[in-house]
């Protein structure tokens, strides 16, 4: 067997405060987390890995203002207009959409994280 993705992870100035972005306003939950040498969470949803959180100073990064958007966490979800219009009914940020694909029939949009980073989101094809 040949490589598979696990997750994405997202490096953030304010850890904790990224973490509890990801938890309270898109819903995910918190399945592991490190504190102990270093900072570090993994986030589910119904019970599969979405997405890393890491201290991006720990791991010796520094962070471009604005955002560099160089890796994009993507999120499946089905009902795009229902989840967009809940991220904007929890005081998140929509960037863009909900927008229709008329070529792959599937509603796409994006969110901006806690720091700022470009979340994207995608319904499953409608056929």
């Amino acid at each position: 067997m040949g490589p598979r993705l696990l997750n994405a992870v997202v490096l953030a100035e304010d850890y904790e405060g990224l973490r509890d972005w990801w938890i309270d306003v898109v819903g995910l939950e918190l399945e592991y987390e490190c504190t102990d040498g270093y900072h570090y969470a993994e986030l589910a949803q119904d019970g599969h890995l979405v997405v890393g959180i890491a201290d991006a100073e720990e791991m010796g990064a520094t962070l471009p203002t604005p955002r560099a958007n160089a890796v994009i966490a993507q999120l499946r979800i089905d009902d795009v207009k229902a989840f967009l219009a809940g991220i904007e009914a929890k005081g998140g940020t929509v960037a863009f959409g909900p927008s229709f694909d008329e070529g792959g029939r599937f509603w796409y949009g994006s969110i901006l994280d806690g720091e700022g980073n470009a979340v994207w989101v995608v319904s499953p094809s409608e056929g």
